[in-house]
């Protein structure tokens, strides 16, 4: 069963990076062409994934592998939770700006578009280094306990 969740775990964080990859490569186009309806749709995606991410992530973390008393007292787990947060907190003005677009059936304008463009770089970003987190704590890097790190 480990396998299948790590599997999952895998494919939600590949999806949530190409739903990221496919929001960028929409907002390339000249903002009269961009399809506003199917940046929602990617958009609704990626919230789904990464809702999912963090589920799948966090029951792997308490239940299954090391289990929470390890990944605990990890740091740079703890800190992949941080950034996790800060890229949900990023979505936020894409997702709002992406919904009302297509309610509205208006055309962002271009500041907003390059705003947009910004934000899904540092998202990006960020998941490359929470990525590096990720590897860090699975091998036991920065392991704190009472006070004494151990590597």
């Amino acid at each position: 069963m480990f396998p299948t969740f790590a599997a999952l775990h895998f494919l939600l964080a590949f999806a949530l990076v190409a739903c990221l990859s496919a929001e960028l490569a929409l907002l390339k186009a000249p903002a009269e062409r961009i399809s506003y309806t199917a940046l929602a749709k990617i958009d609704a995606t990626y919230g789904a994934s990464a809702g999912l991410l963090i589920a799948v992530g966090l029951y792997r973390a308490i239940y299954l592998e090391k289990g929470w008393a390890y990944y605990s007292h990890s740091l740079p787990f703890l800190i992949k939770l941080t950034l996790f947060a800060a890229i949900a907190l990023l979505s936020i003005y894409p997702t709002i700006q992406f919904i009302g677009a297509r309610r509205g059936d208006k055309i962002m304008e271009q500041r907003t578009i390059a705003n947009i463009q910004k934000i899904i770089h540092i998202e990006l970003m960020l998941v490359v280094v929470l990525i590096v987190c990720a590897s860090l704590a699975a091998k036991g890097v920065g392991f704190v306990t009472s006070g004494v790190r151990r590597q």
